[in-house]
């Protein structure tokens, strides 16, 4: 009876069956709107003109070269001495690259007949691109000193 017993335990995995379905439209697609009939979809698709892209133009004036500036607790930065006023371009262009070629045809912009150097108190720095006000009290005797010359040569 043993012997029975494993036969039938060993012939029950070989007897696996494998259903299939008995047509082939049991796995056909559906339409969108679930009817098994014909539809169409339609998209209506408006082309709207690319906006445009207002660009602006920002030129520093540089009075000197890149210096390492020092303040009064020891602290140094690197930047170029710039004047208060900037020139200011400001034009739409459709794409980047339209932006781009507008730049190169900018007119290069004219420093201002009587620039400001100190303002309130403040010199300005171009320091990573960036414009940075820095006091003048924070500024070493030799960075002032150099600050006040470049100031009386400047015309008023």
């Amino acid at each position: 009876m043993k012997a029975l017993l494993i036969l039938f335990a060993m012939a029950a995995p070989l007897s696996a069956q494998v259903v299939l379905p008995a047509t082939g439209s049991k796995f056909n697609t559906r339409t969108i709107n679930g009817s098994g009939g014909t539809s169409g979809v339609s998209v209506n698709s408006t082309t709207k003109p690319a906006p445009s892209t207002k660009t602006r133009l920002t030129s520093y004036f540089i009075l000197g070269e890149p210096r390492q500036w020092k303040s009064t607790d020891g602290k140094s930065l690197l930047g170029t001495i710039i004047i208060f006023e900037d020139a200011v371009l400001e034009f739409d262009a459709a794409n980047p690259a339209a932006a781009r070629e507008a730049v190169q045809k900018a007119p290069p912009p004219k420093m201002p007949a009587k620039p400001t150097l100190i303002r309130e108190g403040k010199v300005r720095l171009l320091v990573n691109k960036n414009p940075v006000e820095v006091p003048l009290e924070r500024l070493s005797d030799e960075d002032r000193k150099y600050v006040e010359d470049l100031n009386a040569r400047l015309p008023k």
